[in-house]
């Protein structure tokens, strides 16, 4: 499993794709109703999912920043992501998946970018499992990846993996063994996850 981006510095203005995303340049702008928003300190944080689309379930996420008291962020970026691991994933408590959110309790929201990862080399588009990476609003200038709580939804990931489906085909079930298995060795900080290969 490779994280898309380790820290996401922010813009000074406007929303631009960050570095190691295929697209580069600004992003295209959000309207106002779509924008799902909640508190992360002393800002409050946007996030905006726009998918899933063609047969990868791929979305276009814009993650925002704003004052308390404006209609809509001031700045951010905008990830691409795919979550065709759903695939074989099928059933998950936190369903319909959830892109914002304050997982830890503390008062301030992070940012879940879902992402998928192939279960074998070459990988169809059936042979791919889902994960979630979390991200922390840590500066005004800058998202980090945080480690535990991205472990923690990945513990959560691999338990509905494990457990049983119901009319399921039976050819999904030593993929969601082989995503569990992943899954719970990076829950236990038993494998090296590989760093984003950027340009």
């Amino acid at each position: 499993m490779t994280p898309p981006h380790i820290q996401i510095p922010l813009p000074h203005v406007g929303f631009e794709w960050p570095e190691g995303e295929e697209q580069t340049g600004p992003c295209e702008a959000v309207p106002r109703e779509k924008w799902i928003r909640k508190p992360s300190g002393s800002f409050d944080l946007f996030v905006s999912a726009d998918g899933p689309s063609g047969s990868g379930r791929y979305w276009n996420v814009t993650v925002g920043i704003g004052k308390k008291d404006s209609p809509k962020p001031d700045r951010g970026i905008c990830l691409a992501t795919s979550t065709v691991g759903w695939r074989t994933l099928q059933q998950f408590k936190n369903s319909p998946l959830v892109w914002l959110d304050d997982l830890d309790g503390d008062g301030k929201a992070e940012v879940i970018v879902w992402a998928s990862f192939p279960l074998r080399p070459e990988a169809s588009m059936a042979e791919f499992g889902l994960t979630a990476w979390v991200y922390r609003l840590t500066s005004k200038d800058s998202f980090v990846l945080d480690w535990k709580l991205s472990r923690r939804m990945a513990r959560d990931l691999a338990a509905a993996y494990r457990a049983p489906l119901a009319n399921s085909p039976q050819t999904f079930a030593p993929m969601r063994a082989e995503a569990a298995a992943a899954l719970e060795m990076f829950a236990d900080a038993r494998c090296t996850v590989t760093a984003p290969n950027h340009r």
